[in-house]
């Protein structure tokens, strides 16, 4: 039976968290509409609704065709008010923005430009539609830099203490959606999901972490010096006050990640307002711990130097997910090394990312 069961706008579903999601949206029976102008991927498309890569391969992985792809900017108001034209959508998920730390600290006008209006606009075109369900991709910056003796982090600890303009602009958005919860609770039913840091790819390899550049995140790094892209890695501070002097961080399975947002969708009709999760395995897990694992998972060494810190990360932060699953029935269940050796799996079976074409 081919029935779609809800239709889910999915900005920025092409990227890494989103095509990930769009999987798991499309095994559950549901249609999935994607806008993404591929600013920050690898990825293209010849037309301007063709499917890009990742998207492909979603529609390979789960053998389903509900799913339709806009190539739109989410600041560009007039065309994403289109997209909504032509869809009776249910549900919105924002994975849109810009998404890096230390390219936010350097650009903070394109942060605050694109991460803020293009949100504004996808409520805009809600509240024209009639569409009440919205589910805000957050992050774990948004706490700031936490002292040590109160981790793991809960939902109501102090946040707006941030490090750097892409957690402000999280924060920002955070307190817009609060605001119109409280505007008009009847109307919205809202959920944040603050992510820490989701790693790994899926299983069958097909679908990863492609980085437009050079690569922001530590796993894809490690990937790179593994596979030979680049020559080192770059450890940025060992003098942190942790365990082994690295930075200390939640990491979570990309593909937990994604079906936290899928049980999500069953649940906004238990809310009104909004309603704040955290998105992590509440393990606190370090540089040199991730690098000791990916050592295992590819099963060579990794050669790495010190450089000095970044500005804007902080030394720790890891999470207590335990409201969600209370009140989502969610629990981040994969291994750190199922994390390593999911993301080797897609770097060894495609050496050029999506550039690399694999027979659909």
């Amino acid at each position: 039976m081919n029935a779609c069961r809800k239709t889910i706008l999915v900005a920025g579903g092409a990227g890494y968290i989103g095509s990930h999601t769009v999987v798991e949206l499309l095994n559950a029976g549901h249609r999935v509409v994607v806008v993404d102008n591929l600013s920050n991927s690898q990825e293209n498309c010849e037309d301007e609704n063709d499917l890009p890569p990742s998207l492909l391969r979603a529609k390979r992985i789960t053998g389903k065709e509900c799913l339709y792809f806009f190539n739109e900017n989410v600041c560009d108001l007039e065309r994403l008010n289109l997209v909504f034209d032509s869809y009776n959508i249910d549900v919105v998920f924002d994975f849109s923005g810009r998404k890096a730390v230390g390219e936010s600290t350097l650009l903070p006008m394109l942060y605050y430009k694109y991460n803020i209006n293009g949100t504004m606009n996808l409520l805009k075109c809600m509240r024209q539609h009639e569409v009440r369900d919205i589910l805000f991709s957050s992050s774990c910056t948004v706490y700031g830099a936490p002292d040590q003796e109160a981790l793991p982090i809960k939902e109501d600890d102090s946040v707006g203490c941030c490090q750097c303009p892409y957690a402000k602009c999280k924060y920002f958005v955070e307190c817009l959606l609060s605001d119109l919860a409280t505007g008009e609770p009847d109307y919205w039913r809202i959920m944040v999901m603050r992510y820490f840091n989701p790693v790994g790819a899926h299983e069958s390899g097909l679908i990863g972490e492609d980085p437009k550049g050079d690569p922001l995140n530590l796993l894809p790094k490690l990937a790179q010096v593994a596979t030979g892209k680049r020559p080192i890695l770059d450890v940025y501070g060992e003098d942190y006050s942790t365990v082994d002097g690295s930075p200390i961080r939640d990491y979570v399975h990309v593909m937990d990640v994604a079906t936290a947002h899928l049980r999500a969708v069953k649940h906004f009709q238990d809310i009104s307002g909004i309603e704040i999760y955290n998105i992590g395995t509440g393990e606190g897990k370090s540089t040199w711990d991730m690098v000791k694992a990916f050592e295992a998972a590819c099963g060579k060494p990794i050669p790495f130097r010190v450089c000095q810190r970044r500005p804007g990360d902080v030394p720790a932060i890891y999470c207590d997910p335990s409201k969600a699953e209370r009140e989502l029935g969610w629990k981040a269940g994969r291994s750190l090394k199922q994390m390593c050796e999911d993301l080797w799996r897609f770097y060894v079976l495609n050496p050029n990312g999506y550039d690399e074409s694999i027979p659909l």
